[in-house]
């Protein structure tokens, strides 16, 4: 190749090279000019270590490529700074330098300015480290959610423990004063004056809800702990509802209310825990008395579901009616919808639930229409049992 030819070459590519004798001082230079400290002509004779100061302590490895033991030696992204104090970044490569006749004259020095390259490299390596912070600050925040959780989790089961501990503690002394109450009511004990009678009467309600809410922190319990174990089995459902509506009778002639069942004919059986859907429904049913005024109308509907055997209950009053922006939030624990205030019923926003809690533990379903003052529909799926009722 002709020398012009290859000194352009070198001046564009920003290389230069540096030839040593075998003790390591400079006998040409050649190439890029700006990459090498001094110039050419002041360099000759000098040790390399002094032209090339990022070698010093790699001189064992220079004697090795003298000896013909190492067969190149490079130094990657040197950093050095520049006339005019830019930052360039070199690669360096130590070659041996031959004769023709392949014996090992001395070395030669290749500089490459690689400053783009560098500089891309420095920012890669930068953003791999923050990257790298990153996923250790992640990782530390993920240690230290996991610590969170489980104390909110230990929190939980104390909390659910003290709960359990004390709806049981109080449910005993609410029985027993409910049942004392209706006795004294019944004239068990005497026959009482009307002056006696309206308090007793007072007590004995405030008992009963004291206790339907005690009954649901231990329903809602058992829940969250897993603790609510379902036993299955075929049930025909129109007969569990008519149960389950004569229970409701009295609470239906006090405020005037008619209730009417409609069952379609050959339901199959459904399979579900007698006395959980048998709870279910009386919730419905209980919620739909509630909220609904004197003289109102009830419906209860059994049907076939639209998907295999399953079966549909579907409980619609003509009551107070739901808002539609509190529609999607019916079923969380604590949660009265607003329309419940107009009828000035107690509640403690457990009933519903519970409810979902245990349609979807039988596997079902249950979804909710209404509108203020146009009444409600409460549907629940049940799964079928994979029989026809006899």
């Amino acid at each position: 190749m002709d020398a012009a030819v290859a000194q352009i070459i070198l001046h564009d590519r920003n290389i230069a090279y540096v030839v040593t004798d075998r003790t390591l001082r400079v006998v040409e230079v050649s190439g890029a000019p700006q990459i090498l400290r001094g110039d050419g002509g002041g360099v000759l004779g000098r040790p390399l270590t002094e032209l090339v100061p990022e070698l010093v302590g790699s001189e064992d490895a220079l004697e090795d490529i003298l000896l013909g033991e190492l067969p190149r030696f490079e130094l990657p992204l040197v950093n050095r700074e520049s006339h005019d104090g830019q930052t360039l970044y070199l690669t360096m490569v130590d070659l041996p330098y031959r004769d023709r006749a392949d014996r090992i004259m001395g070395l030669m020095h290749l500089i490459e300015d690689v400053t783009g390259m560098g500089g891309l490299e420095q920012r890669l390596t930068q953003q791999r480290n923050e990257l790298r912070f990153l996923r250790d600050e992640l990782q530390h925040q993920n240690l230290k959610l996991v610590a969170a959780n489980s104390e909110l989790q230990r929190l939980d089961e104390v909390k659910s423990l003290f709960v359990s501990v004390a709806a049981h503690e109080l449910r005993s002394p609410l029985t027993s004063i409910s049942g004392y109450v209706e006795m004294l009511l019944d004239d068990e004990f005497g026959k009482l004056t009307d002056v006696q009678r309206g308090p007793l009467e007072t007590l004995y309600i405030s008992a009963r809800r004291l206790l339907e809410i005690t009954n649901n922190l231990l329903d809602v319990t058992r829940i969250e702990t897993g603790r609510i174990e379902l036993i299955l089995q075929p049930t025909d459902l129109t007969t569990l509802v008519e149960t389950v509506a004569e229970e409701y009778a009295p609470q239906l002639r006090a405020k005037g209310q008619r209730l009417t069942l409609q069952a379609a004919p050959d339901l199959p059986l459904a399979l579900c825990d007698r006395t959980r859907a048998a709870q279910i429904i009386g919730n419905l049913l209980g919620n739909a008395v509630k909220f609904t005024g004197r003289g109102g109308l009830i419906t209860v509907r059994v049907n076939r579901a639209a998907t295999a055997d399953d079966l549909e209950v579907a409980v619609t009053d003509n009551g107070v009616g739901i808002a539609a922006e509190d529609l999607p939030r019916l079923g969380a624990r604590f949660f009265r919808a607003g329309s419940a205030q107009v009828t000035g019923a107690n509640g403690a926003g457990l009933g519903l639930y519970i409810t979902n809690s245990l349609v979807e533990l039988h596997g079902g379903r249950i979804w909710f229409t209404s509108a203020l003052d146009q009444g409600t529909t409460v549907y629940v799926i049940f799964p079928g049992a994979g029989s026809q009722s006899p």
